[in-house]
């Protein structure tokens, strides 16, 4: 059985062994290692954060005190404090300050799971507040502006075509998106095993006008796209999958270009609401977007002013009572 560390047997150096073994752990459970980088981020910060302002302690001395220091001082943070290239920067959002929270709680419970501490007195502390906002979507409008501005007459334009329409059409995230390979596309059937999260896979359909396109690429551009064997359905142009950040650049300059607000994560979000609106049961969306609770899915279960005027005129009780008028 493997000895569980205590804090006595650390050196000067006892937070990176803790985060190293954090990260193990992390990876034992097959989270994405997007999902590590994460954790390790939001925590080497705030330790950071600690170290430059005298604060950093023993573990099992830190507490609710210097999480709420910290807490202060990210709302008056700017965004990307270390890139010269963002003059805008702005603050940090609600839900980014909520979810450093969320980090660094299940990091301290980890602590006392893993009895690296006797107690967690973080396992209180509030998270703070965010804004409850309706989901941002994008209208069918926009959605015709941007495909009908895609250059579909180069192997590039073709590929991002058919990974917009991936994105209407089935929801999939993009770190999702990228990494689909051929053999994971049944053509015939139209589906498609995504790989999401904690590397869970689940089959994702697809409509008949998707698998027109899709077709018409395999075939045709992402032959010319490299000049080696890929495996991928969207390769590069040396056969390995697109990069999370290539894709959206290439959104962002397709929206820039015709004046649309969008970013990749808002065709997920279209797809979800768009679904529940045109009559989508919630627990197919569920499995469609592989949510691992019901309680993701729910944010998608509201309409939009326009629909729930139809839904009114269609269902309000006021209807029968007049209807022989």
């Amino acid at each position: 059985m493997e000895e569980k560390l205590k804090p006595s047997t650390f050196s000067n150096c006892w937070v990176d062994d803790l985060l190293n073994n954090y990260a193990l752990r992390l990876k034992a459970l097959m989270r994405s290692q997007k999902t590590i980088d994460w954790y390790a981020d939001i925590l080497r910060e705030y330790y950071g954060f600690l170290s430059d302002n005298n604060m950093l302690k023993p573990i099992e001395q830190l507490g609710s005190q210097e999480l709420n220091a910290y807490l202060l001082y990210l709302q008056e943070r700017d965004r990307w404090p270390n890139n010269k290239y963002i003059k805008d920067k702005g603050k940090l959002s609600p839900f980014s300050i909520q979810g450093v929270v969320r980090a660094i709680k299940a990091f301290w419970n980890t602590l006392l799971k893993d009895g690296i501490i006797s107690e967690n007195p973080l396992a209180k502390f509030p998270l703070p507040k965010v804004p409850k906002n309706l989901i941002q979507t994008i209208t069918v409008a926009n959605m015709k502006t941007l495909l009908n501005a895609v250059d579909k007459s180069t192997p590039e334009g073709e590929r991002l075509f058919c990974i917009l329409l991936t994105f209407i059409d089935t929801g999939t995230r993009i770190g999702e998106t990228v990494v689909i390979k051929i053999t994971e596309v049944d053509f015939q059937q139209r589906i498609i095993t995504v790989t999401g999260k904690g590397q869970k896979q689940r089959e994702v359909p697809f409509s008949s006008r998707t698998r027109k396109a899709l077709i018409k690429f395999k075939d045709g551009s992402r032959n010319k796209l490299c000049n080696v064997e890929s495996d991928y359905l969207f390769p590069d142009k040396y056969g390995n999958h697109l990069t999370i950040g290539s894709v959206q650049q290439a959104v962002r300059r397709l929206a820039k270009k015709v004046g649309v607000e969008c970013h990749p994560h808002l065709f997920r979000h279209t797809f979800g609401t768009t679904f529940i609106a045109n009559g989508g049961s919630p627990s197919a969306l569920k499995e469609i977007l592989g949510h691992e609770s019901f309680h993701t899915t729910q944010k998608y279960i509201h309409l939009k002013a326009e629909d729930l005027k139809l839904q009114h005129e269609k269902y309000s009780p006021i209807k029968d009572i007049f209807k022989d008028d």
